[in-house]
């Protein structure tokens, strides 16, 4: 493989970080189990470190992917935006999630973004470095797909509910899926949660009312309360992987 191609920088403002703290955040990282210390020292010397503001974008669709992305703090929306604006939600990043699995390999532009959803500092590796250190390591390969099928398999669930489940259905899926991911207090608004349910601001605000009336959540602005969990729990409603 040769050496390592200049690339731009990613966006973000640099921010100092020690490389013990960068070897533990690779060390407890989605992906990265069955690298050798030694190996998580080498990735973490080539990683730097750069903060974003709430509403920052980490990457946009059609940007040449010149880097692997982790979150290293912080929550981080990746989404898909149609030519109407239309926008869904497929993923919420936090610390240890990986924002790019596939680009790296590719280099190729995307049609995904990623947008900072509060301040959050995001790990970058350059994708020759990225490349070559799995390479080395095929066994982070093989965890690589692995969190791709998982991936790849929510997104088809996601398609069939969007053709066979009500848009109240959809939703409570949603709320399960971010009850198992943060607990029963979720900071997000009704536009977010339309953009992973995949639909309207106003459906998604009247079904917030219904669920509210039945004693199943609580909301204010920015805030959603699950209040009985166990009426979002179904043999047939399995959460989804974002």
């Amino acid at each position: 493989m040769p050496d390592s191609v200049p690339t731009a920088d990613p966006k973000g403002e640099q921010v100092d970080s020690p490389l013990e703290a960068r070897i533990e955040l690779f060390q407890d990282a989605m992906g990265f189990s069955g690298i050798p210390r030694q190996g998580l020292r080498k990735l973490a010397a080539l990683a730097s470190l750069r903060r974003f503001c709430k509403g920052q974008m980490v990457f946009e669709q059609d940007q040449p992917c010149d880097h692997f992305h982790l979150v290293a703090s912080g929550l981080v929306k990746v989404y898909i935006c149609s030519a109407s604006g239309s926008r869904m939600t497929y993923l919420l990043a936090r610390r240890g999630e990986p924002l790019n699995l596939i680009g790296p390999f590719t280099g190729d532009p995307r049609f995904l973004c990623a947008e900072a959803m509060q301040t959050t500092e995001v790990a970058h590796i350059p994708r020759q470095d990225f490349v070559r250190f799995v390479a080395e390591h095929p066994v982070l390969f093989s965890n690589i797909m692995a969190i791709l099928s998982k991936a790849v398999d929510s997104a088809n669930s996601r398609l069939i509910d969007m053709v066979d489940k009500k848009v109240e259905e959809r939703l409570l899926r949603v709320l399960l899926t971010l009850l198992d991911k943060f607990g029963s207090e979720i900071k997000l608004t009704s536009t977010e949660l339309a953009e992973l349910a995949g639909t309207t601001v106003e459906t998604t605000l009247r079904t917030m009312a219904r669920l509210r009336s039945l004693g199943i959540i609580s909301s204010e602005r920015g805030q959603i309360t699950i209040i009985r969990p166990t009426s979002l729990k179904n043999p047939e409603r399995l959460p989804l992987w974002v």
